[in-house]
């Protein structure tokens, strides 16, 4: 086991709202598929996201998300009363009052440094709270683009805002270093499928791994962040803790694919209607 932090980043790297990576940092991010810096957003810029957070992790705009608010560890219709993995899709499109937050600001800087055509636009975001004492609030291992259509530009950035601290205990990300470079997408297959589930069942898409796969934990404290590529194989364990585990996702991609996803009706949405049998290759 190995965790990974990064010691040299952290507030002194800001100037206003845009945080500055070194070229090692992009270097890395290409290569092994992933990224940790520290102290990105100040405690004064997590305040006002934290409310909106826990309101919708609540439930409070369930009515109107249908699957947008759904247990991301088990089937839809899974009652709210037995969430593990609390999933609230696309939050400030529900409410307005969240576009273009601090974090999305300070996120879209970052990714325009990692993607430097300059094009990298938001293309989805999601709250994820894993709740206390839940072993099975889990994400099985998978790569993000098992869940995409294939377009032509599969460049992804994905941001994961600590807004708690994140560790081994309650959860944190894990990586396997370099497996962005595989030159395969690995076979993903919904959760539950030996049991007959579909992709209609259960959004969760699951793999199998390798042996020779070598996991990196990644830590993080609050206000800090991990970014990723669409590639990596990844996951998180349960949450163990007494402690709420809470994750706002932003994730950037080329505005020319993000439009491509829009023409066939993809949103990111739960909601949406895709047949998957024909846009996934």
């Amino acid at each position: 086991m190995q965790r990974i932090t990064n010691s040299a980043s952290g507030t002194h790297r800001r100037t206003g709202e845009n945080y500055l990576l070194t070229e090692a940092e992009i270097t890395a991010y290409r290569r092994d598929g992933y990224l940790v810096i520290n102290d990105v957003l100040t405690e004064a810029e997590m305040n006002p996201i934290d409310p909106w957070f826990d309101r919708f992790a609540a439930g409070e705009f369930a009515e109107t998300m249908g699957r947008d608010f759904c247990d991301m560890s088990q089937p839809y219709g899974t009652p709210p009363e037995n969430f593990q993995l609390v999933n609230a899709m696309l939050p400030s499109t529900y409410r307005p009052e969240l576009a273009g937050n601090t974090y999305h600001r300070i996120s879209q800087a970052i990714a325009n440094q990692l993607y430097p055509k300059g094009t990298a636009a938001l293309d989805y975001e999601q709250f994820l709270a894993k709740c206390p004492n839940q072993q099975k609030a889990e994400f099985p291992m998978h790569q993000d683009l098992g869940y995409w259509p294939k377009t032509e530009n599969t460049w992804t950035a994905t941001f994961s805002l600590a807004l708690s601290d994140s560790d081994l205990e309650n959860g944190c990300l894990q990586v396997v270093p370099g497996s962005n470079n595989e030159p395969e997408l690995r076979q993903h297959k919904p959760k539950g499928h030996d049991d007959g589930a579909s992709r209609d069942d259960s959004h969760t898409l699951v793999i199998e791994t390798k042996p020779t796969d070598k996991i990196v934990y990644l830590p993080v404290k609050r206000g800090s962040m991990t970014i990723h590529d669409e590639r990596i194989v990844h996951g998180s364990g349960g949450n163990l803790s007494p402690h709420w585990r809470k994750t706002y996702v932003a994730a950037y991609r080329d505005a020319e694919t993000i439009q491509q996803e829009r023409a066939i009706g993809f949103t990111h949405s739960h909601n949406d209607a895709v047949d998957w049998s024909e846009v996934i290759g």
